[in-house]
């Protein structure tokens, strides 16, 4: 038996982190004769019902001056995450996963990281991140026991930027968990939910400028000019942190693009949703411009559902079924991907190929969770 503590991943900016674990607790539930599972959270943070199965751990904080102080020297001086230390003590936990620095000693350490986006799109960062991001990386690259990255593409952007430390790298593809009782919900429901045509396109991205939304609005300009007008739904966080004013200066592009009608935003919505759109929808469009492992992409796959996808080669490491690859700098080849779908698919579920998806599901999620419990294994100090 194996004690892994689970640190806390995503947020209100990032529910890409959130979602990660989540399909990473559902993978580890097929090996429960062979790990403990504990859950950090900070205190006061809802931990979803299914998951209230798994022992909880409230992340210490610095009480006074004197623990603050220290937490700053063990953290620059010995590597060490104090607080982190604090909060596993006593429960005898082997591995972290992720861990930015060492917990205590004799546990292992596993750093994730999702992508390297920093290397390929730079001018969506600012200097002062750009400056600092090196150095912190390889430090913690350093600390760490393993490295787990989502795909051979990330892999190989890490043996580019620190050479030095690819024998720590291990690839772990993670894989989005579907619900058996998904595939009760009526479809129907989710339209009429959000009041949305029969037809539509669907683009399940959070509003973050690489994220390519701009692509898709000239892609129906174009389109419109041909008197071809698909509708697309949106749904995603609108909140851009490295460039606040995205979403209002992608409404604006919106707008005068003269496709305002064809375009839906819902925001956040509950997973079910994202699961009922994703089926009911013509096919799902990811425009991209750079990902380390789409989780689109993914729940597409769970679930069988087609793409129309941007050219990056961690979309074709991926590669779901029943799918198409478009130029991600080009509207008008994503605007021929659009019409040929729109003109041709049926808004609705892939028999074959989803039954084919819910039955190769179990099999993946398996392939997840060992994957990850091997890394677990391999540094474990005990």
């Amino acid at each position: 038996m194996i004690r892994i503590a689970l640190n806390e991943l995503g947020g209100g900016n990032w529910t890409g982190g959130i979602t990660y674990r989540n399909n990473l607790l559902k993978s580890i539930a097929y090996f429960k004769d062979e790990v403990e599972v504990c859950m950090i959270s900070s205190a006061g943070q809802q931990v979803p019902e299914e998951f209230r199965e798994y022992k909880q751990l409230v992340r210490a904080t610095n009480k006074n001056l004197l623990e603050k102080v220290w937490s700053g020297i063990s953290q620059k001086f010995l590597g060490t995450d104090h607080k982190l230390g604090r909060t596993i003590a006593g429960k005898d936990i082997d591995v972290v996963f992720p861990s930015t620095l060492r917990a205590a000693k004799g546990v292992g350490s596993i750093y994730w990281i999702p992508d390297f986006q920093f290397m390929h799109l730079p001018h969506m960062y600012d200097k002062k991140y750009l400056s600092s991001i090196g150095p912190k990386l390889k430090r913690y690259f350093s600390d760490a026991d393993l490295i787990v990255v989502s795909s051979e593409d990330a892999k190989e952007d890490l043996e580019v930027f620190s050479p030095e430390f690819a024998g720590k790298v291990r690839v772990l593809r993670f894989v989005a968990h579907v619900p058996e009782t998904l595939y009760e919900e009526d479809i129907q429901d989710a339209k009429a939910t959000y009041h949305l045509p029969e037809d539509f396109f669907y683009l399940p991205n959070q509003f973050w400028a690489h994220k390519n939304h701009h692509l898709v609005v000239e892609a129906l300009a174009l389109l419109k000019k041909k008197n071809i007008r698909p509708f697309v739904v949106c749904s995603g966080n609108p909140t851009d942190i490295r460039n606040p004013i995205f979403f209002a200066d992608f409404l604006k592009t919106l707008s005068e693009s003269g496709v305002r009608d064809q375009f839906a935003f819902l925001g956040m919505l509950p997973h079910k949703h994202v699961y009922s759109l994703i089926r009911g929808s013509k096919c799902v469009i990811n425009p991209s411009l750079f990902e380390g492992w789409s989780t689109s992409v993914e729940e597409c796959k769970s679930v069988g559902k087609g793409m129309i996808l941007s050219d990056l080669p961690v979309h074709k490491e991926q590669n779901p079924a029943d799918s198409v690859f478009f130029d991600r700098y080009s509207a008008s080849d994503l605007a021929e991907k659009m019409e040929w779908a729109w003109l041709h698919k049926l808004a609705a579920p892939n028999l074959e190929l989803e039954a084919e998806a819910r039955k190769m599901l179990p099999k993946r999620m398996q392939e997840f969770g060992k994957g990850f419990i091997d890394a677990c294994k391999e540094v474990s100090k005990k």
